[in-house]
C-alpha cells in the first residue's frame, strides 16, 4: 500500500491499484462515525462518440445516465437499493459529464457494504423488459428537469456558449434520445467502459485501511474481465466564438434570473489548470462577492436581489459567468460589463484569500463526503491527485494574479447574455 502525503496539513491518502487494474483511495477520519464508498466510472454524458479496435461506434444522447439506472438491477425482481435498505444504509448514484458514480454511506457494516457495492456495479443485469421499465421513469426525469428553472438556466447558457461542445446537451438527454437508446447500447457501453482499469475507488470516514484492502483484493479475485479495450473517445473541437450572443427563456419564476457568459480559450493563460481556477474564482470573489463594494452598491440600489459570479474550466475553454436575481437585468447587465471590464485586485486581497483558503483546506477535511469528491474530481479533472495544495494556496501572488487579470481584461469581447423570465400572462 503507497501513502499520499498531503503536505503540510497532516493527512494521508492510502493508495492501492488491485490486480486488475482498479486505483483504490483512502482517507481515514476518526472523528466520525460513519464512511462514505463511492465507484467511479470515468464515462459520462460527453461521451457518446467513441472507437474500439478501429471502429467507430456513436450511442445516443443520455446513455451515461440511463446505464446508471438500470445498473441497480439485480434480478428481474431484485435491486441493490432493496439489499442496502435491509442493511440501513444510503445509496444513490449520479451521472456528469466526465464519469459516473456509484456511492454508499453507512456507520455500520463495512464488508457488506463495500462488498455489495463493488458487486452489484460489476456484475450487471440488463434485459429489455427491465430497459424498458426504466424508460418511462427517465422520460419523466427528463421532462421535470426541462421544467425546473435552473436547469433550464444552466443548458440554456451552454447552447449558447458552445457551438460543439456536447455540455449543449441534457446529461439525461432529450425524450426522443431516451425513447431509442436500446440494450444492445446498453451492453455495448458497460462492456466498454465499466472495466476496473477505468474506474476507481474512493473510501473516506472511519475504518480500517488494511481491511478495507484485504475485502477489495478478495472480491476482485473472484471476478473474471475481459483484457481492457481502452476505447478512444471522440476529440471535438470547440470554436472560440460564442454560439448566440443572447437568449431569453421562459419559465415559471417569480423573480427574473440572469447570467452573462464569457468564453477565452485556456491556452492565453499559460498556467496550470487547478490554479488558474483558484486565481480567477479569488478575483470574481474579491469584485462580486457578499463583502464586496459592487454588490453592495446594486443591492442598496435595489437593482438586485443576489449575485453570483464563478469559473468554470472545460477541455479548450475557460467560462466565466455572472449571474444575478433581478427584476431589472436591462439596468444591471451593462453594469456587470463595465465592471468586469474594470477588475480589480489588491495584495491585502490575496494575503486575506490566501489565509482563508488554507483554513478552507485545513477545516474541509472533517468531511468525508467533501473529501471523498474532491478526491474524485481531481482524479477525473486533472488525472491526479494534488498533495500541494496548501503551498499552491500558500504560494498565491499578487504579481501572477494581475497578470492573469491582465489576460483577463484583454479577452472579454466574446461573451453571451441569457435571461429566464416569467411567463407572459397571455399564456
Amino acid at each position: 500500500m503507497e501513502i499520499i502525503k498531503l503536505k503540510n496539513i497532516d493527512e494521508i491518502i492510502y493508495y492501492e491499484k488491485m490486480d486488475n487494474g482498479l486505483p483504490v483511495y483512502m482517507l481515514i477520519n476518526k472523528n466520525v462515525n460513519n464512511y462514505y464508498i463511492t465507484l467511479n466510472v470515468k464515462y459520462g454524458s460527453l461521451d457518446t462518440e467513441y472507437q474500439v479496435d478501429n471502429k467507430d461506434i456513436q450511442v445516443h444522447d443520455g446513455i451515461a445516465h440511463y446505464l446508471e439506472h438500470v445498473n441497480f438491477n439485480e434480478d428481474d425482481n431484485y435491486t441493490a437499493n432493496d439489499y442496502f435498505k435491509n442493511l440501513g444504509s444510503f445509496i444513490n448514484a449520479f451521472t456528469t459529464f466526465q464519469f459516473t458514480a456509484y456511492e454508499v454511506t453507512s456507520s455500520n457494516k463495512f464488508k457488506k457494504n463495500l462488498e455489495h457495492l463493488l458487486d452489484y456495479v460489476e456484475k450487471p443485469y440488463f434485459t429489455k423488459e427491465l430497459i424498458e421499465k426504466e424508460r418511462g421513469i427517465i422520460i419523466e426525469e427528463v421532462k421535470m428537469g426541462k421544467n425546473n428553472p435552473n436547469h433550464k438556466l444552466f443548458f440554456g447558457l451552454n447552447k449558447c456558449l458552445f457551438q460543439k461542445n456536447k455540455r449543449r446537451n441534457l446529461v439525461t438527454g432529450e425524450v426522443e434520445d431516451v425513447k431509442n437508446i436500446t440494450l444492445e447500447e446498453i451492453k455495448n457501453v458497460y462492456d466498454t467502459f465499466y472495466h476496473p482499469e477505468n474506474m476507481f475507488l474512493v473510501i473516506t470516514g472511519n475504518f480500517n485501511p488494511k481491511e478495507a484492502i484485504s475485502i477489495i483484493k478478495e472480491n476482485q479475485a473472484k471476478k473474471k474481465f475481459n483484457k481492457y479495450k481502452k476505447p478512444i473517445k471522440k476529440k471535438i473541437i470547440e470554436p472560440i466564438k460564442i454560439n448566440k450572443k443572447t437568449r431569453d427563456i421562459e419559465t415559471n419564476i417569480e423573480i427574473p434570473k440572469s447570467v452573462i457568459a464569457y468564453k477565452i480559450p485556456i491556452n492565453l493563460f499559460k498556467i496550470d489548470k487547478l490554479i488558474l481556477n483558484i486565481y480567477l474564482n479569488i478575483l470574481l470573489r474579491c469584485n462580486f462577492g457578499s463583502v464586496s463594494s459592487f454588490k453592495e452598491d446594486l443591492v442598496t440600489k435595489r437593482l438586485i436581489n443576489g449575485i453570483s459570479a464563478y469559473s468554470d474550466i472545460n477541455e479548450e475553454m475557460v467560462i466565466i459567468e455572472v449571474a444575478i436575481d433581478s427584476e431589472k437585468p436591462k439596468e444591471v447587465i451593462p453594469l456587470i460589463k463595465e465592471k468586469m471590464n474594470n477588475l480589480e485586485i489588491t495584495e491585502e486581497d490575496i494575503i486575506r484569500r490566501k489565509r482563508s483558503n488554507i483554513a478552507s483546506l485545513i477545516k474541509d477535511y472533517d468531511d468525508i463526503e467533501y473529501v471523498n469528491t474532491d478526491i474524485a474530481y481531481q482524479l477525473i479533472e486533472y488525472n491526479k491527485i494534488y498533495d500541494n495544495m496548501y503551498d499552491i494556496y500558500n504560494d498565491l501572488s499578487y504579481d501572477e494574479a494581475s497578470r492573469i487579470l491582465d489576460v483577463l481584461n484583454k479577452n472579454l469581447d466574446n461573451y453571451c447574455i441569457v435571461n429566464l423570465v416569467s411567463y407572459k400572462k397571455d399564456k
